[in-house]
């Protein structure tokens, strides 16, 4: 573990998900260097009340590992259960729950976005050199129960999406019946988007798309259960689809948000993909490259692509969160 005083900042950090709650103290010297988060502990959310419930067992933890009462330790948040809505800086969050210990509270999403470009998780899987255009942002891409999209500036400031809530189509004969097929399947009237076919949610309803398109029977209901136990073909056609659109998305998200400094792709789906061998790169890049216009095409094959790989990410996010309000 660090040597907690040698740092001159301390920072409780959480990370609020649908089923967990992370904890760490974040650690950094001046100017934001030697950056690492200790003493990481994850409950599951059903356990509390409320978040001060958790913080206080947190607290309770920590102080039998090291001493924290001479600590001038502040707290930062990260979690769409605490402010979905919450993607600026601004005094008013500094007395969340009348506690003036918390110092900062962001989205899950914006947490996980400023992790992401903290230089110290990453694994590159195409190192291509992007054009150095002063304009050009960094695209985030969270892939977990559902699909989380953010843009981060040059400034390091993030930018408010709708994530993967946009209309969903196809390029191939295959693609659009398997989008058909889950129109059918859906229990809602509005269209189908990317975020019911590129993640967690979405595996399961393609997943059930394929077996349909087969003739087969459905007989999983969760990404555990279809990775593990579905038939090999299923499971093969069912992954290459997913790919195929997760592509397909980030194509498009790319090229809006004029993102192609870099590609920060992760998020538990990711995660279990990645470490079970089944992270599909060629057929992924395959589908982002597409047949664009040359001056697109060129951004799209030069920009960075990097795998995100530790699950504590947005921990980072919401230490570098607070580097904002110093400078506000």
């Amino acid at each position: 573990m660090a040597d907690v005083l040698k740092y001159s900042k301390k920072v409780i950090v959480s990370d609020i998900g649908a089923s967990n709650i992370r904890f760490g103290l974040y650690l950094e010297n001046a100017h934001g260097q030697d950056a690492t988060v200790e003493y990481i502990e994850k409950y599951d959310r059903s356990t509390f009340g409320t978040f001060h419930d958790a913080l206080k067992t947190y607290q309770d933890s920590l102080a039998r590992k090291i001493d924290i009462s001479a600590l001038p330790i502040s707290i930062a948040a990260a979690g769409s259960r605490l402010n979905a809505h919450s993607w600026r800086f601004s005094q008013e969050q500094w007395t969340f729950k009348k506690d003036p210990r918390i110092v900062s509270v962001i989205s899950d999403l914006e947490g996980f976005a400023l992790g992401a470009l903290s230089n110290k998780t990453h694994v590159e899987i195409r190192g291509s050199v992007a054009d150095n255009d002063p304009q050009m942002n960094d695209t985030v891409i969270a892939v977990g129960t559902g699909l989380g999209l953010s843009y981060v500036d040059r400034a390091g400031m993030t930018q408010k999406t709708h994530g993967g809530h946009m209309c969903a189509f196809g390029v191939t004969l295959e693609q659009n019946t398997i989008i058909r097929i889950i129109q059918r399947l859906a229990d809602r009237d509005y269209m189908v988007v990317y975020e019911d076919l590129a993640s967690g949610l979405g595996l399961v309803k393609l997943y059930q798309a394929v077996c349909l398109y087969n003739g087969f029977p459905v007989l999983f209901f969760t990404p555990e259960d279809i990775i593990e136990k579905s038939d090999a073909n299923v499971l093969e056609q069912t992954l290459r689809l997913f790919h195929e659109f997760l592509g397909l998305f980030v194509h498009m998200a790319l090229v809006f948000g004029h993102g192609y400094h870099g590609l920060y792709l992760g998020g538990g789906v990711i995660d279990v993909l990645n470490k079970r061998g089944l992270f599909d790169q060629e057929t992924f890049i395959k589908f982002l490259n597409q047949d664009a216009q040359p001056v697109v095409a060129q951004n799209l094959q030069s920009c960075p692509i990097y795998l995100i790989s530790d699950s504590n990410i947005a921990l980072y996010g919401a230490g570098q969160a607070t580097h904002h309000l110093e400078r506000a």
